[in-house]
């Protein structure tokens, strides 16, 4: 049996290229998981940083993880010139990866992780797509979308960063769809208004912080609180909580973000891509304090929900003070702004990306 022949006889491969934070991968994952739903004979394997190789999500999951090598910006600028040499060896593992395989779609979630695989997928000849959830792209994205890579987008409006686009949304795991609230699970009241916080797969120091301030001007009788702090804050966060009377739930990280949500009635968190997409599935709106950082992308996806139901805050206006009010002031038009926060069109649970990417096997199969 000749190569050719023992190729055509595996199932249709899907590449996925992811960055390293929770706002790339998750959004992978539920595209994976939309598109074995839809073709169960589908062969999906991730590509990423090394650092996120052993996460628990690929063997909960079943799905084959292949390290790459990524190129950074050195700090130091008299080391840019080894750039030249660290970007072809990058690009030369980057091709044993993907080169002489039977790829049908390579897949591009964003972040300079994912950069050098879209390179190859072009000079090989392999079907790929890029997807980006931010409002405003990151360069990576730009990148691949210069070089002719089609874009699915996020939110509405990012077509006019980028060319050849198709608005889908961000992909929702089907753990969301759940609807199931479990108060006691968590040790928490159905009869309390409900604050979720979240500071991205990372955690947020200000988040944290600035939470654990208002904690005084909350009344233990009708509030609770959520609060998934990230791991370098667990400590310090659970220190404070330490002889304080209101009802809270509180964990670095953790997988059942999903069921949380269902108990939340409104959540402060960062502006996260896929933070949003995944609040406004569930319809909590939500008091976002975006990064002020990398490149202010953050602000930028929470302008754009900032009309259907939520507040945005500056980090450097954030005073407990602010918060607080802004609690209240959602809580007394909670049920329109769970309304209008659902409309936002920025999620995808009905699998509209993955069935571009099915399409796109099929047309030039």
């Amino acid at each position: 049996m000749n190569n050719k022949t023992r190729s055509d006889n595996l199932p249709p491969s899907i590449l996925i290229a992811v960055g390293s934070t929770g706002g790339h991968y998750f959004p992978a994952v539920a595209l994976a998981e939309k598109i074995l739903e839809i073709n169960p004979g589908m062969s999906i394997s991730f590509a990423g940083e090394k650092k996120i190789e052993n996460l628990e999500i690929w063997s909960k999951k079943g799905f084959r993880f292949m390290a790459i090598p990524v190129l950074k910006r050195p700090r130091r600028r008299f080391l840019m010139p080894a750039l030249c040499f660290v970007a072809v060896f990058v690009l030369l593992k980057s091709m044993l990866l993907v080169s002489g395989k039977k790829i049908d779609l390579i897949v591009c979630m964003g972040s300079y992780a994912t950069v050098f695989i879209g390179i190859v997928g072009l000079l090989t000849r392999k079907n790929i797509i890029l997807h980006e959830q931010n409002f405003v792209p990151g360069l990576a994205n730009r990148i691949l979308n210069r070089l002719g890579v089609p874009a699915a987008i996020g939110f509405p409006g990012t077509e006019k960063f980028l060319r050849k686009t198709i608005v889908t949304g961000i992909p929702i795991r089907k753990e969301f769809l759940s609807t199931t609230k479990n108060f006691e699970k968590y040790g928490l009241s159905s009869g309390k208004f409900t604050i979720l916080v979240l500071g991205g797969s990372q955690g947020a120091h200000f988040i944290n912080q600035i939470v654990c301030d208002c904690i005084s001007l909350l009344d233990p009788e009708k509030y609770q609180i959520i609060h998934i702090t990230g791991k370098n804050d667990y400590k310090e966060v659970k220190s404070f909580y330490e002889g304080k009377t209101i009802n809270r739930y509180l964990c670095d990280f953790t997988y059942e973000i999903p069921d949380l949500m269902n108990l939340a009635d409104i959540a402060i968190a960062r502006a996260g891509a896929g933070t949003i997409a995944e609040l406004s599935f569930k319809g909590i709106p939500s008091i976002f304090i975006p990064y002020p950082f990398a490149d202010g992308h953050q602000r930028f996806n929470a302008i754009q929900v900032e009309k259907n139901g939520c507040i945005v805050i500056n980090q450097d206006q954030a005073k407990p003070q602010i918060i607080i009010d802004s609690i209240k002031k959602i809580q007394s038009e909670i049920e329109e702004r769970k309304k209008l926060f659902r409309s936002s069109g920025v999620y995808d649970v009905n699998g509209k990306f993955a069935q571009l990417c099915l399409d796109l096997i099929k047309k030039n199969g």
